[in-house]
């Protein structure tokens, strides 16, 4: 261990006493994919400005794209893969999304890392007559049989799965060939190492992708610095692949950080940023579930606005009732963890407002761009002590098992049962139990196995894992260490980034594009708290030298 664990430490406090958005259309298109829909036709003659309006109109309900948004389809339509950068908010699913409605579409294949992210665009989706589908595992499996019936029979133009789906045998066989004529791939930083949120199992993306005839991939993603587009490109096997970046600037955010000597200094920051009654919502991310849970009783304690709080711990139901009551906003404060925000379409988000330093500048700018999506001023504050950097500091010295606990991971999993075509599968809490593994320690314990070429993670059923293991891959588990520490010594670097972010006297608005690359000079006002000063001391100046 690295000394105590911060993420238990408890808050200390006595309580004392945009754009348009989509429209709705309850009818449902239950034609096949082959079917014609009013629109236009997928080809390079017909993909022009007015093809592409009049299908945002007819099925989408909107009157006008968002910059970036055609020049992505275009290039798609005319079968170019495109990297699609674009901020928190702007549009990104309706590049996939629109070209699915044109006549000749096939299907478009979306793969997406959350289960409740599919879902919301699929029942979204539903509202406008659009058919689409998520196939997952919380289905049971007459749902899974159900859903694949209808991807084999065309009857869908979307199609949303988790990238372990890529690897099932039924599902390739239901999806044919030549079938796929788009393969998006949503929250594209996932695949690259370099990025704030890497799941290996994006790195098999591309070997579904030659499977499918290697359509036309879509790639999207709201943070990614020029090192991480390359290295998407690079893992996704299209290097050449056109780049539409749109640029990070957010004009109608204000960014801020209020410093905080001690905790109490942080909770009078806190409660004197939060909205008045019924003057809009905000979301509070803080680092832990026990902080969340504990902020949210003491909001609503102290100020009598309602207040909820949302983690990766709670059961799946409540954590739907949670997001569908902030996006009714009966919750006009919710306090979350990191669990919550993807997908998650509220446009009036006044506030963001970090507790917790975040441990990455991508994952600070995706959270704080949940605000003001819908075009109006918005604010985005940091409340900052040196001492919180301790707790992402311990987050990641503690992010993956030792080399004793990697060991004990792999002999587990080698004497796990094993059925039919080397698919093997093992109850996790037991597993948990076997390896004294948490639950975070063991996920990157099996995405490092994945990594080394000795196991293939082929997602879960119920409780348990399924996956298949080489057991002739040589096993090295200080090899396996050094990569771990080549990665934690890159992730240090990035919370440095954030703490400079945190104390710099420039602008943070800059500071914020320089780290993204994006070379935007365009004078934004307001702009952020240093600027803020910066104009105030000016000012002072030019009145005292008047006076004089």
């Amino acid at each position: 261990m690295c000394g105590p664990d911060p993420s238990q430490a408890s808050i200390r406090r006595v309580v004392k006493p945009a754009e348009p958005a989509q429209g709705d259309n309850n009818g449902t298109l239950k034609r096949p994919c082959g079917a014609v829909l009013p629109g236009g036709e997928w080809t390079a003659v017909t993909t022009s400005s007015e093809i592409l309006n009049r299908a945002l109109r007819e099925h989408f309900h909107l009157s006008r794209f968002r910059r970036g948004q055609v020049e992505a389809m275009q290039h798609v339509l005319d079968g170019q893969h495109t990297l699609l950068v674009m901020p928190t908010g702007s549009g990104k699913s309706l590049c996939y999304q629109l070209p699915a409605t044109l006549d000749g579409a096939g299907m478009v294949l979306v793969v997406s890392p959350l289960i409740a992210l599919m879902q919301d665009q699929v029942r979204a989706l539903a509202r406008l007559g659009i058919p689409a589908a998520a196939l997952h595992s919380l289905q049971t499996g007459a749902e899974q049989a159900r859903i694949l019936e209808g991807v084999a029979g065309g009857l869908y133009r979307l199609v949303y799965v988790a990238p372990e789906r890529l690897r099932s045998a039924a599902f390739a066989q239901a999806l044919g060939a030549g079938q796929v004529r788009l393969l998006a791939v949503d929250e594209a930083h996932c695949i690259s190492q370099w990025g704030h949120d890497f799941r290996p199992s994006y790195l098999e993306i591309h070997k579904a992708w030659e499977a499918l005839g290697r359509p036309t991939i879509l790639a999207s993603t709201a943070t990614a610095t020029p090192l991480v587009q390359e290295d998407i490109l690079r893992q996704l096997h299209v290097p050449d692949a056109v780049r539409v970046v749109t640029g990070f600037n957010r004009p109608n955010l204000f960014f801020e950080v209020a410093q905080a000597p001690d905790e109490d200094a942080k909770l009078d920051c806190l409660l004197e940023a939060l909205p008045e009654e019924g003057g809009g919502t905000a979301i509070i991310y803080v680092g832990t579930k026990r902080a969340a849970e504990e902020l949210a009783e003491l909001i609503g304690a102290t100020t009598g606005l309602a207040a909820a709080y949302y983690h990766g711990g709670l059961e799946a139901e409540e954590r739907r009732r949670v997001q569908a009551r902030f996006v009714q906003s009966r919750v006009q404060v919710l306090v979350a963890t990191n669990a919550f925000g993807l997908g998650v379409d509220k446009a009036n988000v006044r506030a963001v407002i970090h507790w917790d330093i975040p441990g990455t500048p991508e994952a600070y700018y995706q959270e704080a761009g949940r605000a003001g999506r819908d075009g109006r001023p918005a604010r985005c504050l940091l409340i900052y002590s040196p001492a919180d950097r301790a707790l992402q500091e311990w987050f990641i010295n503690n992010d993956a098992p030792d080399a004793q606990g990697l060991e004990r991971l792999h002999d587990a999993l080698l004497r796990s049962r094993q059925g039919e075509g080397g698919r093997r599968a093992v109850d996790e809490a037991a597993l948990r139990r076997r390896t004294s593994l948490t639950e975070v320690k063991l996920r990157v314990g099996i995405s490092l196995l994945q990594r080394a070429g000795i196991l293939e993670d082929q997602g879960r059923d119920g409780g348990e894992l399924l996956f298949s293991l080489d057991e002739a891959a040589p096993f090295d588990s200080a090899a396996i260490m050094a990569d771990v520490e080549r990665f934690r010594a890159h992730k240090r670097g990035l919370l440095e980034e954030m703490v400079r972010y945190a104390e710099t006297r420039a602008c943070r608005r800059r500071a914020i594009l320089d780290y993204f690359g994006d070379p935007d000079t365009s004078v934004v006002e307001p702009c952020c708290d240093n600027c803020r000063a910066s104009r105030r001391r000016g000012s002072e100046g030019a009145v005292s030298a008047e006076s004089a």
